[in-house]
């Protein structure tokens, strides 16, 4: 059976998937075009992503075929009742015991986000030949389970919007304007306190800073500070648009006009909504957290930030007990930058020449997938007992 592969590889593209992260690997797939080999034709390898059907990947395994796998992030909530609640009894009372003896945390944390989750993707790596990882702290998390597994990293990338940004019309009024994207069910974005800082710094402050919120659907997280949808409608320095799944020539105009994307974001993998922002031109000013430094690098200023304070399970889609953040710090960040700003969009500019240009991501995908192809047959790979 192996033997009827053809050389070369394919990738394993639905588009009928609609998240931010689905348009990097749409725009990946079309940079990839030429490379691939159809997926009838059984090339040698395949690329998939994490959202892939476990059944092609299974079909594709039986064929003999590597798998390449790129994965986001993982699901680590803390034990909470929220949590809890999620699962059906008798389950629920288990893993209710993590509370009950705190030494025990970590174990029944494990096994509620690896039955809440967590399995699908455990499934898919141990299927794989080698995983693309989209940050370094992407690969920190996996590596928990998966030390040894062959991987590599890859920060997402997308297309630099060179016409755009030259249509830019400058503000000369002394605002600063600081712009966002929204997602309802993550508290881990931070929205909330995004939305609290500009509140902040306009009291108590006096700084003239606006937001704006893209993709607003008027949907907020149970665990949000009571008032906060209020705050967004009422406040007329915050302006939001509506869910969008491409960005039309409106956001277009919006995003370039804007100083500066903000972001919030707590331990996420690799936040492709910053990296489309950066597309546009807009330096960043964040917590360095999750994938944000990969992004980033010198195009933006990131507050410094410990993602494992809490431990390795802590509040991520049931709770906002987050770190702490310095407000004054993020001010500060937001003058340096905006005092600065055509130096720091130059280094955007400068980050999608060496780094997250979509052609640029593309050629390393290109080269992970000859590896692989180059490899001679590998062990397979036993799941890490360090997980408890």
């Amino acid at each position: 059976m192996k033997d009827c592969l053809t050389k070369g590889y394919g990738i394993y593209f639905d588009p009928s998937k609609t998240t931010n992260g689905q348009r990097f690997w749409e725009n990946l797939c079309h940079s990839l075009e030429k490379e691939t080999i159809p997926l009838k034709d059984k090339p040698g390898a395949v690329l998939f992503n994490v959202s892939a059907p476990l059944k092609a990947m299974l079909k594709a395994k039986w064929n003999r075929q590597k798998l390449v796998l790129r994965v986001d992030g993982l699901y680590f909530d803390k034990l909470s009742p929220r949590f809890l609640s999620t699962f059906r009894r008798p389950l629920r009372l288990f893993l209710s015991l993590g509370l009950w003896f705190p030494l025990t945390h970590n174990f029944f944390a494990f096994w509620a986000n690896l039955v809440n989750r967590n399995y699908g993707v455990f499934i898919r790596i141990l299927l794989s030949d080698l995983i693309v990882y989209q940050s370094d702290f992407s690969q920190k998390v996996y590596n928990r389970y998966f030390p040894k597994k062959l991987s590599r990293v890859i920060v997402n990338g997308s297309v630099y919007q060179h016409a755009v940004i030259a249509r830019r019309k400058e503000h000369y009024n002394e605002n600063i304007h600081l712009i966002t994207i929204y997602n309802q069910w993550k508290p881990a974005k931070r929205i909330h306190d995004i939305v609290d800082f500009v509140v902040w710094a306009r009291k108590e402050k006096k700084v003239q800073l606006d937001l704006t919120i893209l993709g607003y659907t008027r949907t907020v997280p149970d665990c949000v500070p009571l008032g906060f949808k209020k705050i967004i409608q009422d406040t007329p320095y915050i302006r939001t648009l509506p869910k969008f799944r491409s960005f039309t020539s409106a956001i277009q105009k919006v995003m370039a006009e804007s100083d500066i994307y903000i972001t919030f974001s707590y331990r996420d993998p690799c936040p492709n909504a910053v990296v489309e922002a950066m597309s546009y031109g807009l330096p960043v000013v964040g917590m360095a957290s999750g994938g944000l430094p990969d992004i980033v690098g010198d195009a933006g200023i990131l507050i410094e930030a410990d993602d494992f304070v809490d431990g390795f399970f802590t509040s991520h889609r049931y709770e906002k007990q987050f770190p702490r953040i310095n407000y004054e710090a993020v001010l500060n960040a937001v003058f340096i930058v905006t005092s600065q700003k055509q130096m720091y969009r130059e280094r955007v500019r400068q980050r999608f020449d060496s780094d997250l240009g979509i052609n640029v991501v593309a050629n390393r995908y290109i080269k992970v997938m000859q590896s692989i192809l180059d490899r001679s047959p590998e062990p397979e790979i036993e799941f890490s007992e360090k997980f408890l």
